[in-house]
């Protein structure tokens, strides 16, 4: 399984993070791996529509980009701050301590 962020917007727009990140689970421990495949399910991440809430307009809020390949399925999301769905916040701050 493989998951990638690409993260938009933000108070202080840094280019860097607009740079896609990958985690792999082939390079986590069994323990890690398990638990990333974990949180994908419990977030039903491939059946999630492709946008979710956007945030008020005006606001400046970051916007994350997230794909997630598996088994030769790939499902791709745009959520926005504040994220609502505790699942998909789960997923999202997982991934993002996993590539840091």
């Amino acid at each position: 399984m493989r998951i990638q962020v690409r993260i938009e917007g933000g108070f202080a727009q840094l280019p860097g993070l607009s740079t896609p990140r990958t985690l792999d689970s082939a390079t986590l421990s069994a323990q890690n791996a398990n638990e990333m495949r974990q949180l994908v399910q419990a977030a039903n991440f491939f059946e999630l529509p492709a946008v979710q809430d956007k945030p008020a307009r005006g606001a400046d809020y970051r916007t994350y980009h997230i794909t997630v390949e598996d088994n030769g399925r790939s499902h791709t999301l745009q959520v926005s701050d504040p994220i609502r769905d505790p699942q998909l916040q789960a997923l999202l701050s997982f991934v993002q301590r996993h590539i840091q």
